[in-house]
């Protein structure tokens, strides 16, 4: 089967460049020489003169006139007739008579045509007729840079052309020359399907609809577009297909949204740069609402090229390569900048204007303004880029700094799902990888703990993990026929010999590059993620072992209690009956009472009786044995809600051994006159606080269970790993000399 010839297309695309642009400068030609130079400027919709560009002008003409008729042609039949073109054929020093309106009074007053003149040229230089050559920039680099070449492909290219097209044509229409207002109502049609099915399909197809739904939207553009050209439909319309176009686009960027989570970030940065690059041009708005446009304030429009550029930045972000970094900061410098200009233009024309008449003072507030938004720029942007990099870009950790921010980071990781978290939310996507996994080898098996866009069935089989491994360091080729084709990058998690884990990269923007020079980036963060992983590890078993060493000691209790309570206590009955009464002196009934009730304590303390009858009733005698243990010195309060529900044992074993520990802490090293008990129990969920007014200490920082080993709160660590041993959560706060609150909290597991 012949192969298509992709020259053809090449030169068709060219082609429609070359007559895009041909259009453009012949547009622009007739801009700046085609349309006559009258000497004052009006609003194309009502005739209202709002600048007079020559000096000797205000006898005849002023600013404010409502314009009715220039030479015999009325404005509404101007205005009806969208070739008409007025001072057409005029020469020079030649005296048009101007009907107008001033002040409710109708006048007839006499204008020299001037021709070219400076000013007004100048004026028309100031516009934003450059944007229209911008836009057709963009379509060209679209063309010849994207790819793939598809659906979004075309209608950027096709959208940048027509409205590069379209604000030529804008900034000419209101003189009505070589059709150009004819030709805006037109194109404006045509935007409108173009712009409907782009937002539609990006940054991703919302959905696919069927071919005829998109064909119908054409053929209705294109018919618009041919009722404008033969003045079948009300010339005002076009404003209703431009408004349809704008809001339709704003709304399927807001569904985008809604509907695609994973494409958030790309709307949303996409919307914040156009709204950034529309910021100055308000204000100049503002400015000209108020007539005070400064000289300078045309170039308040050099932020529109953002517009196109965001839209361009978006998809061609991927295929950057080794320039992503730069693009990056090409972008926030450039925003950056804009805001900056902006308050210049706010801030310091109008005091500029105002010190106009004082040389010398002006010269100085200039000064002054420079050197203060320099330091503004030396202050700020860093920050600034640090918010763009993070909101707009998605860049976490800066690149720059990322092993050592990373370093620092995983030092406070507590657990492997804590490192697991930051390495998925703020490490890999401030590498831009958005495919990967994440393989932990322990006892000679292999277990996937992490993984982003990558299916099970893509996962390798444990007899595929040597070759990985082998290849470690190295970048795969993309291979047909390879298992596993989307497996860019694979690195060994090592410490020492023992291998740890495996990473497994994919896709990565841009264009799923992997620049020798990150490599060294890469193993250093594997590096360090293994050794933070054999440090969780070691310290899970320790964790292990010591909530295996509470279990044992409670079962030895639990033992020690019943062989005291069912064994000695019972033999020591048994003695009681064997000995003869009448022999026995008193003191030896004294002694054999204080060694039972001291027996049975023991046996009590080994294991709470109370406990058999529920958490609630153990509580109770706890708090109840702590007064009469302290002589009533300290005063022990309990207050529990919710039925007399019941529990696992072990989970009211240790909850108990919680108030209990809490308590004893209070009482001998908090030195608390007072304790409060209190107890939320309910069927699924118990709530515990045990508070004290005792001497307290200083805590900063939520103290983790290392934290309190390290500062020898051995009584609190103890509570942390009961509470761990049972999935409760547990939150201590403490103050210098205002006591402790503990808190804990157990919700039963679901499907028990």
């Amino acid at each position: 089967m012949p192969q298509p010839n992709p020259f053809l297309p090449r030169i068709a695309q060219n082609l429609i460049a070359i007559i895009v642009l041909a259009l453009i400068i012949a547009y622009t030609y007739a801009y700046f020489f085609g349309a006559p130079y009258s000497g004052f400027a009006m609003h194309p919709s009502t005739g209202e003169v709002y600048e007079i560009f020559l000096e000797d002008s205000s006898a005849s003409l002023q600013i404010g006139d409502q314009i009715t008729n220039i030479g015999g042609v009325p404005w509404k039949e101007h205005q009806s007739d969208p070739t008409d073109v007025f001072f057409k054929n005029i020469q020079p020093a030649e005296v048009i008579e101007i009907t107008l309106l001033r002040e409710g009074k109708q006048l007839t007053v006499p204008w020299t045509f001037p021709g070219f003149n400076r000013q007004q040229f100048q004026d028309r230089f100031l516009n934003i007729w450059w944007l229209a050559y911008i836009f057709w920039a963009f379509g060209s680099l679209i063309q010849t840079s994207i790819r793939p070449a598809d659906v979004r492909w075309r209608l950027l290219s096709i959208a940048s052309y027509l409205t590069g097209f379209w604000i030529i044509l804008g900034v000419l229409s209101g003189y009505q020359v070589w059709g150009s207002s004819l030709l805006l109502h037109a194109i404006t049609w045509l935007l409108l399907p173009v712009y409907l099915r782009l937002h539609w399909v990006f940054p991703k197809n919302l959905k696919d609809l069927p071919a005829w739904v998109w064909v119908t939207l054409y053929l209705i553009g294109f018919a618009l577009a041919i009722a404008e050209l033969t003045s079948s439909i009300p010339r005002s319309l076009f404003a209703f297909g431009f408004f349809l176009t704008l809001m339709g686009s704003i709304v399927l960027l807001v569904i985008h949204t809604v509907r695609q989570p994973d494409q958030r970030r790309e709307v949303a940065r996409l919307g914040i740069i156009i709204a950034i690059a529309i910021v100055p041009s308000i204000f100049l708005g503002v400015f000209g609402v108020a007539n005070r446009i400064p000289q300078v304030g045309p170039l308040a429009l050099v932020t529109l090229p953002v517009i196109p550029g965001a839209y361009f930045y978006t998809v061609y972000r991927q295929q950057l390569g080794g320039l992503e970094t730069r693009s990056n900061r090409a972008v926030s410098t450039y925003i950056f900048m804009t805001l900056l200009g902006t308050i210049l233009l706010t801030l310091i024309f109008p005091a500029a204007l105002s010190l106009i008449e004082q040389p010398g003072a002006l010269i100085i507030a200039s000064v002054s303004a420079i050197l203060f938004m320099a330091y503004i720029a030396i202050a700020f942007f860093p920050t600034f880029q640090s918010f763009v990099d993070r909101r707009l870009l998605g860049i976490n950790l800066p690149y720059q700094h990322l092993t050592e921010t990373y370093s620092s980071q995983i030092a406070a990781s507590v657990s492997v799902e804590n490192l697991l978290r930051l390495l998925e939310e703020d490490v890999f996507p401030s590498l831009l990888v958005r495919q990967f996994a994440f393989l932990e080898f322990s006892n000679d098996a292999c277990r996937l703990i992490l993984r982003k866009e990558v299916a099970a069935e893509q996962i390798p089989d444990p007899q595929e993990i040597p070759a990985l491994i082998n290849q470690s360091g190295r970048l795969r080729p993309p291979a047909e026929g390879s298992p596993h084709p989307w497996i860019r990058l694979t690195l060994s998690l090592k410490v020492g010999e023992e291998i740890l884990g495996l990473w497994l990269f994919g896709r990565r923007d841009p264009d799923d590059h992997y620049p020798v020079a990150d490599l060294t980036v890469f193993q250093s963060l594997a590096d360090q993620t293994a050794i933070a992983i054999s440090n969780l590890q070691q310290t899970e078993r320790l964790r292990s072992l010591s909530q295996l060493n509470i279990e044992r000691r409670e079962q030895d209790r639990m033992n020690l209690a019943l062989e005291l309570h069912d064994s000695v206590l019972n033999q020591l009955a048994v003695l009681r009956t064997n000995v003869d009464e009448t022999n026995l002196s008193p003191r030896f009934h004294d002694a054999y009472e204080e060694v039972v009730q001291r027996l049975r304590e023991i046996a009590s303390a080994l294991r709470p009786p109370m406990l058999n009858y529920g958490l609630k009733l153990a509580l109770e005698e706890l708090t109840q044995d702590l007064m009469e243990r302290s002589d009533n010195h300290t005063r022990v309060t309990f207050a529990v809600w919710g039925e007399e529900e019941r529990y696992p044992p072990n989970i009211e074993l240790h909850l108990f051994r919680i108030v209990q520990e809490a308590c004893e802490n209070a009482l001998r090293h908090a030195q608390a006159n007072t304790i409060i008990v209190s107890a939320q129990l309910d069927s699924r969920t118990i709530t515990l606080a045990i508070e004290d007014n005792g001497q307290g200490f200083e805590m900063g920082e939520p103290l983790q269970l290392d934290d309190l080993l390290i500062h020898k709160h051995f009584g609190l660590a103890g509570i942390m790993e009961r509470a761990n041993l049972i999935g409760a959560s547990a939150q201590i706060r403490s103050n210098l000399n205002t006591g402790t609150r503990i808190e804990i909290a157990w919700n039963a597991p679901e499907g028990d």
